[in-house]
């Protein structure tokens, strides 16, 4: 009987990253399971990086439940299958898969529930610009909630990878966009990815002097909060216009002191969520189908992958990595880890 020895990324407290190991017994998977030896995983820098840091808002709240130490970290995966629970149609051993995973030799994945897709890579050549598409699948979120129509003057706050694919996103959906980010290598791999409009931002920059500059007009239409700090966005709904729409995409880490009524009530402006766990709730799209229009976006190449990997480290190396998306912001941005050895 096969033994697979697994190794599997754990924080066990704020800056500290272990590997634990563990095994898998052959044939000890359930009727809907299937085993997938991990070739990729994707660093998130979001959530991830806010559990290794230990300053996710969760942390200290005794009502959540995930964000809490051991955390096994881990978005999303490119595997092969290895083996197949006895009830598993769809898949075989051999099927190379797009999945959401841990960071992990192997992965056990249940495929009867939709809501964690497991999906099958006819073009073995995506190979991991596939792993790009949890991410890529947060960001549709956004533009689903986003009332955008074709010319409108779209911006994002913050070119990390989530602010980099919702700002292609929108491109992709006719809306003029306009990058803006602190990080001028941040800005240029937004233009490696299409998007040529940008601003340097900082706290002697004013936007809206910045935005009549680009396009004729100091107001933007929509704005996409992608960095998750609550200081931009006082800032993202000072350059929307009147009757625009503010799009809350990162996950806003703290509280907000905020004026409504000059801000939000008197402009009538539209203040919008964009959480990934709308997906699969009633009346929006599920998380396998938007997963599924992430891979043919990027199989298609109108979603441009390869500028976003900065980085691809051993797994042996991934506590070097989520370093290096903390403090080298103007270096690190996708850091792929690889257990394909």
């Amino acid at each position: 009987m096969t033994q697979y020895v697994n190794k599997k990324i754990m924080f066990t407290e704020p800056y500290n990253l272990e590997f634990e190991s563990t095994t898998v017994e052959e044939g000890t998977l359930e009727e809907k399971q299937v085993l997938v030896r991990t070739i990729h995983s994707l660093i998130s820098p979001g959530t991830e990086l806010a559990l290794f840091t230990g300053t996710h808002v969760g942390i200290k709240d005794p009502n959540n439940h995930f964000a809490k130490y051991p955390f096994y970290p881990g978005y999303s995966i490119v595997g092969e299958i290895v083996e197949v629970g006895k009830e598993v149609e769809d898949f075989k051993i051999g099927d190379i898969v797009y999945a959401l995973g841990n960071h992990a030799a192997y992965n056990i994945i249940s495929v009867k529930n939709h809501q964690w897709p497991v999906i099958k890579l006819d073009d073995r050549e995506l190979g991991e610009k596939a792993v790009f598409s949890r991410l890529a699948a947060i960001c549709m979120t956004s533009i689903v909630q986003s009332k955008v129509q074709i010319g409108d003057i779209a911006v994002v706050l913050g070119m990390g990878m989530i602010g980099n694919l919702a700002a292609q996103l929108l491109s992709i959906k006719g809306a003029e966009v306009i990058a803006v980010d602190v990080v001028e290598e941040r800005l240029k791999i937004a233009n490696k990815t299409g998007i040529q409009k940008t601003i340097l931002s900082g706290d002697s920059i004013d936007l809206g002097e910045k935005l009549e500059e680009l396009t004729g007009s100091k107001y933007a239409d929509i704005v996409i909060e992608a960095t998750g700090s609550p200081k931009l966005i006082i800032p993202a709904l000072e350059v929307v216009k009147p009757l625009g729409q503010v799009i809350a995409l990162g996950s806003t880490r703290g509280n907000v002191d905020l004026n409504v009524y000059e801000y939000i009530h008197s402009k009538g402006v539209n203040f919008t969520g964009a959480h990934e766990r709308l997906q699969d709730q009633n009346g929006f799209p599920s998380r396998l189908k938007l997963s599924k229009y992430a891979l043919k976006l990027i199989e298609l190449g109108a979603l441009k992958i390869d500028p976003l990997i900065t980085h691809k480290l051993p797994n042996s190396e991934a506590k070097h990595g989520y370093e290096m998306l903390q403090n080298q912001q103007n270096e690190a941005l996708g850091v792929l880890l690889d257990w394909g050895s």
